[in-house]
């Protein structure tokens, strides 16, 4: 580097500033490199997975009773879960509330990762049975292209009145993970020894092997959400931006839901 116009000892001045200067620029690009990721959290291993459009049948539109307090409402922007001191769960508005993948599981820093070959994501509702204390709710997941369905796998989502709340199940059939897609949850905490017991924003994780599906994490609507099932793989995803994300390594993924967080 030239520095026209500079005496000698303005020159070394000069010299030394511009050291400090690229010095301190190094140590900042470093320093920024080991806290991206932190914040992104782009190293946890989950595979980001979009839902996409739901369609809900005119004839399987409505709330579903199932004792208790508990309801299911479905509707063209999604479904609800509801206790009788107010809504447990949402699933992502106007969009698919589950998506099905087909993949596998790797393993990177003692943790899994995802391998996510192809997703299906769209949904589409044909109807509803009713039984006491169930509802189930029958159609497919599937891609498309151009509008067009490409493939398909039958879909059942079912809901059950149990002594501890309601008990949901996604199942689609020959998919290796099924992804629930659930809107964001205020203040969306771990309950121990699944998931740390803290604020779990804006990350990825994995529920423990071993920790039951009855209590994985809670919420500031009092809301108590267990992951399922618990000998499958499991994890939450709450980085992608308005909703929190539910991945099962299974054809079934099964969600616990009741009212009041039970701690200890």
């Amino acid at each position: 580097m030239r520095l026209w116009g500079l005496r000698g000892g303005d020159r070394d001045v000069s010299r030394s500033m511009v050291a400090l200067l690229a010095t301190v620029t190094a140590a900042a690009a470093l320093g920024l490199a080991g806290w991206l990721p932190g914040v992104l959290r782009t190293d946890v291993g989950l595979v980001e997975v979009d839902p996409g459009l739901l369609t809900v049948a005119p004839e399987a539109r409505g709330i579903a009773t199932l004792g208790r307090g508990y309801t299911v409402a479905a509707y063209q922007s999604g479904f609800r879960v509801s206790a009788a001191s107010g809504p447990l769960v949402d699933t992502i508005t106007r969009g698919s509330p589950v998506s099905a993948v087909v993949g596998d599981l790797g393993e990177r820093d003692e943790h899994p990762v995802e391998n996510v070959h192809n997703s299906l994501d769209h949904v589409r509702i044909d109807e509803v049975r009713f039984e006491p204390g169930r509802a189930v709710y029958l159609g497919e997941v599937y891609d498309a292209v151009g509008g067009r369905p490409t493939r398909g796998m039958p879909l059942r989502l079912t809901f059950l009145l149990t002594t501890a709340g309601v008990h949901v199940t996604a199942h689609a059939q020959g998919a290796d993970a099924v992804v629930v897609h659930l809107d964001a949850l205020p203040a969306t905490t771990g309950l121990d020894p699944a998931l740390p017991d803290r604020n779990l924003r804006k990350r990825g994780w994995w529920i423990a092997n071993g920790a039951g599906e009855q209590r994985s994490f809670t919420s500031a609507n009092r809301a108590v959400v267990g992951v399922g099932p618990a000998v499958q793989t499991r994890a939450l995803d709450l980085r992608p931006d308005g909703r929190l994300d539910v991945h099962v390594w299974s054809n079934r993924a099964t969600l616990t839901l009741s009212g009041t967080p039970r701690r200890g």
